[in-house]
């Protein structure tokens, strides 16, 4: 039974991501003319902003605008901000209104203020290749709708290699790239969002999801029940980001916060599904370490990660190798989430509590 449990699980985890994963290409835009207003949330950005707002000056297609939305940020974000020109800012100096969190706050009230056909959403940790821009309009153009990638992770310290797991959910779990998915996907990525501003009118773009933490998913199924399509693509050579530079409390807390709602959000079936698949994973070593027979799941799960997590971060060989320290630490994390979600019932996020 063990051994079916295992082999199940492992070509489960080959379903998940054997569509064809679609990486962002660097495209030359033709028609250069389309306003696209850039909306940038900022809360405590001081170590992201400048790199974003830099490598927004320098792309190949220029946008109409660029707000940045500063939610009542008690670090430096305003100076670093006000040291570019050309940038439209908004300062929150509140927190949310009741009913509101804080990102679909500072993205709506972007919204407010743009002028642009295109809205173009980017988390500030985001980093763009010189053509970033172009290959998403050229994008929008081919598909229309809601444009939505998730960017190549980048790493520097060691601690940051433990989100390796988040990263396999994080793309897995809205169906893009599975055989699981039947015509749509099931919510979009967070950090980059490019929609027109007629489409997020028609849905109510963040004032639909103003109460939600993992607002992404939420506005991806708002998009999709109003009948627009929407594509997901990985961000490859031409869009990254480093997530959690701050530390492990940083990286703790932020994944913490999201994980649990995530969870209700993918629904029962997919949270099933890959419930049943990192339940191999965590069965491949801890079957290991009571029955030599089952050594040979060992390799097999960590060759699948590796095949797997290859051309979504800069992982390293170590990362393959030793896979049941990130999993062991993303149990300790969802264990957590859990308890923030239904006993404390909030979490924090960069000093600012969140009541759920």
């Amino acid at each position: 039974m063990k051994h079916f449990i295992l082999i199940l699980s492992f070509i489960i985890g080959w379903l998940l991501w054997l569509r064809k994963i679609r990486f962002l290409e660097a495209k030359n835009l033709q028609n250069k003319n389309i306003c696209l207003s850039v909306i940038i949330p900022a809360m405590n950005e001081e170590h992201n902003i400048g790199k974003i707002l830099n490598t927004l000056k320098t792309q190949n297609y220029k946008p109409h605008e660029i707000i940045v939305v500063n939610d009542n940020s008690t670090d430096k974000t305003a100076s670093v901000v006000s040291s570019f020109t050309d940038i439209d800012t908004i300062s929150l100096k509140k927190e949310p209104p009741k009913g509101w969190i804080g990102k679909p706050w500072s993205c709506w009230n972007g919204y407010l203020k743009s002028t642009g056909d295109l809205l173009l959403f980017l988390d500030a940790d985001v980093e763009l290749s010189r053509e970033a821009l172009e290959s998403l309009v050229t994008e929008y153009i081919k598909h229309g709708g809601l444009i939505s990638v998730w960017p190549y992770q980048r790493f520097e310290k060691f601690y940051e290699h433990l989100i390796m797991p988040f990263n396999l959910i994080a793309i897995s779990s809205i169906n893009s790239f599975s055989l699981f998915q039947k015509s749509n996907p099931i919510g979009v990525f967070g950090p980059v969002i490019l929609t027109s501003r007629s489409d997020y009118e028609k849905t109510g773009g963040h004032l639909a999801v103003k109460n939600q933490v993992v607002e992404d998913l939420k506005i991806g199924k708002i998009f999709l029940e109003k009948g627009i399509g929407v594509t997901n693509i990985l961000g490859g050579e031409i869009i990254k980001f480093r997530m959690y530079p701050k530390g492990l409390k940083q990286l703790f807390e932020g994944l913490s916060k999201n994980m649990a709602f995530g969870a209700i959000q993918i629904g029962m079936i997919n949270f099933l599904v890959l419930g049943l698949w990192f339940g191999g994973i965590y069965s491949s070593f801890f079957y290991c370490l009571s029955n030599s027979e089952y050594l040979i799941y060992y390799p097999l799960f960590a060759l699948q990660i590796y095949m797997l997590i290859r051309k979504t971060g800069n992982y390293s060989f170590w990362d393959v190798v030793f896979y049941p320290l990130h999993f062991i630490f993303f149990l300790i994390v969802f264990l957590s989430s859990i308890f923030k979600k239904f006993i404390l019932r909030s979490v924090t996020w960069k000093g600012r509590k969140i009541n759920v």
